[in-house]
């Protein structure tokens, strides 16, 4: 469970990333030239691509089916008690 989780926090860390970079990037004036338009589409490929993997990571482990009955149970949230 913890290669899942360590998997996971990695591909996280990879999307932020790569989002982050992108949008440093387009507010640096890279859409104006055809480099910064391809760096800008890599970083969004590469942010696509692994995000997939972490949806995957998810699915497999379990983690959206326990979301998904949390939610549909209507639990209140983690700070409150009833």
């Amino acid at each position: 469970m913890s290669e899942i989780i360590a998997l996971a926090v990695i591909c996280m860390l990879i999307v932020v990333v790569s989002l982050a970079f992108a949008g440093w990037s387009a507010l640096t004036g890279g859409l104006f030239s055809l480099d910064g338009l391809l760096l800008i589409s890599i970083c969004l490929m590469l942010a696509a691509v692994f995000g997939v993997c972490l949806l995957w990571l998810a699915y497999d482990a379990g983690w959206l089916q326990k979301l998904m009955r949390r939610r549909a149970a209507g639990a209140p949230p983690e700070g409150k008690k009833e």
